[in-house]
């Protein structure tokens, strides 16, 4: 199994402005969110060691709040409960550093919010991974494709074929699969989109916990 992360540039969008190697985030947009309303939101729990400036938290992931261990955490197992999504702010560090896709600079000890996720809540983002043995690259004959073809051929497929999203164990970073739980939290994917900035991006909803 060799898990990748969702592209977080194109060549469709204004990736271009940005420096070689400057390091890119994955970003969020609320659709429909009960949690800001409800009150279902962690913002006093700092993050664990895990998160590194190399590794930082980015809006997005899926995350466990430990109250007890006083830390936000990946998930230790795809049934662990609550699970929130990080929704922090955006900010602009300075005048090289602006915009969606670079911000994600939160690390251990700093305090991001976080939303607990409910039934029925949509989300966009590009705050995805998923297996290239699931999604595999062709490499001989006339349809060539790479692995993030591939997973892009079955996300513009998701009317006949569905897709849904489920939690990495050991990963903050939720996972895009074809293979429906049988249990636990899981999204379903709604639509093949973009976030806020141009990248493309991924609808999904929470239809079980």
């Amino acid at each position: 199994m060799a898990m990748k992360r969702f592209p977080l540039t194109s060549a469709n969008s204004y990736s271009s402005k940005y420096r070689p190697g400057e390091k890119l985030y994955a970003t969020l947009e609320l659709n429909q969110v009960a949690f800001p309303k409800t009150g279902m939101v962690v913002s006093q729990t700092p993050l664990g060691d895990e998160f590194t400036l190399a590794a930082p938290c980015e809006n997005g992931m899926w995350v466990v709040a430990d109250k007890a261990a006083g830390a936000i955490k990946s998930p230790a197992a795809a049934t662990d409960k609550p699970i929130g999504i990080v929704y922090t702010t955006e900010k602009e560090y300075d005048i090289f550093h602006y915009g969606l896709q670079t911000f994600g600079r939160k690390i251990a000890g700093d305090y991001p919010r976080v939303g607990l996720l409910g039934i029925g809540d949509t989300v966009t983002t590009n705050c995805l991974q998923y297996d290239d043995t699931e999604f595999k690259a062709v490499t001989s004959g006339d349809n060539q494709k790479t692995a993030e073809e591939a997973l892009f051929d079955a996300l513009k497929a998701i009317e006949t074929t569905p897709l849904y999203v489920v939690p990495v164990a050991g990963s903050a970073v939720p996972k895009i699969t074809a293979t429906k739980p049988n249990s636990g939290i899981y999204a379903k994917v709604v639509k093949f989109y973009t976030v806020p900035n141009g990248e493309p991006g991924v609808k999904y909803q929470i239809i079980s916990l």
